[in-house]
């Protein structure tokens, strides 16, 4: 705990994660506004352009009030960041990655573990985590770290983690080669141009604060039967991918882009939905796929897609709820279709939505 003080009063001010939530404040003039939760009208705002984040930001809005008991992880596909287009066929239409945007976003949203799926990690990527670490460090008075996954072309998808080193501790960072697909051994987890598992081992930096295994992912993109099946090959190995380390913990969670999109046709799509959660229940220790609120996170021609996912253990009881929350501009369009120009967001950020989770921030294993 912090204490500040100002003129002929003083604040305590209490720290999450490196963020200072204000839990009181003073009257005088200048002085920050409480943090808050959020309506459903800021949120619409925080998603609306960077100029309006920022102002939700400063008036102490957030997703969620900040408290030592909780964690917070979300998932969250960053289309082709940071360019916001493939570099080797750009697309005019869609603007380069809004930096300050974005950092404005993770701010509101207080994710303390935070996988993103299609960063790039040429010098232009890497120059763009170091000015968001940068961004994020005096933003937040907290530390924050981002890890990508080693293997794959620079300018190529790669899966990462982006955390608040105040927070959670991540170590023993590892791709597990046996959730790409077309991987055939540790030796080439990037083979036929896909992604391996991002692993970390997460500790609380309270104590006794929560632990656990977490695993970002991104699977074949493709609505055809060979990425369906792509898909699936990738899922079929969890329970060899993650054996090891559950001799250590049980708590597992994987999360990411699923690219659960069918193999053409909106059929095809509901039967991989239910495939998917009929064979993550079958895989060691057993998961279940978290249901998001609302049920799309990601838009295409228009309409809203589920297509990102989290699994936890099913012996996993520090998740506080059995849903996941989307906000983005999924939640403020309510998952309906979307007809004329997409919101900025879509344009400036990405084409997916984050996905957040809560974690009893405590062990109780």
């Amino acid at each position: 705990m912090r204490v500040c003080f100002l003129v002929a009063s003083f604040i305590v001010v209490a720290t999450f994660g490196g963020l200072d939530a204000v839990l009181a404040y003073a009257s005088e003039a200048g002085s920050h506004p409480a943090v808050h939760q959020s309506s459903s009208a800021e949120e619409a705002l925080v998603w609306k352009s960077s100029t309006h984040c920022e102002r939700v930001v400063k008036d102490g809005g957030r997703m969620a009030v900040p408290g030592p008991n909780v964690l917070r992880v979300g998932t969250w596909n960053i289309r082709w960041f940071p360019h916001g287009s493939p570099p080797d066929r750009p697309d005019r239409s869609i603007p380069p990655t809004d930096l300050e945007w974005l950092t404005c976003t993770i701010v509101w949203m207080q994710t303390d573990i935070l996988v993103v799926q299609e960063s790039l990690t040429t010098t232009e990527a890497r120059s763009a985590w170091d000015r968001m670490l940068t961004a994020l460090d005096r933003r937040t008075g907290a530390s924050w770290q981002w890890s990508v996954q080693p293997c794959g072309r620079p300018d190529g998808h790669h899966v990462g983690a982006l955390w608040n080193a105040n927070r959670v501790a991540l170590s023993a960072i590892q791709s597990l080669w046996r959730l790409n697909g077309k991987a055939t051994s540790a030796q080439n987890p990037c083979e036929g141009g896909l992604r391996p598992g991002h692993y970390a081992r997460v500790q609380s930096k309270r104590q006794p604060g929560a632990d656990f295994h977490v695993i970002g992912l991104h699977l074949k993109s493709g609505p055809t039967v060979a990425s369906v099946e792509t898909r699936h090959a990738a899922l079929n190995r969890i329970d060899t991918a993650v054996a090891r380390f559950l001799e250590e913990d049980r708590d597992v969670m994987i999360l990411g882009d699923f690219n659960t999109m069918g193999a053409g046709d909106r059929h095809s799509q509901r039967s991989e939905l239910k495939y998917l959660r009929r064979m993550v229940a079958k895989e060691s220790p057993g998961f279940h796929d978290l249901a998001p609120e609302p049920r799309c996170s990601h838009y295409f021609r228009g309409r809203g897609d589920w297509l990102d996912h989290v699994l936890v253990a099913k012996d996993m009881t520090e998740i506080r709820a059995r849903s996941a929350r989307v906000t983005g501009y999924c939640a403020v369009a309510g998952c309906r279709r979307i007809r004329g120009e997409y919101p900025l967001a879509y344009q400036r950020l990405s084409d997916h939505c984050p996905v957040i989770i809560e974690i009893d921030n405590r062990d109780k294993d």
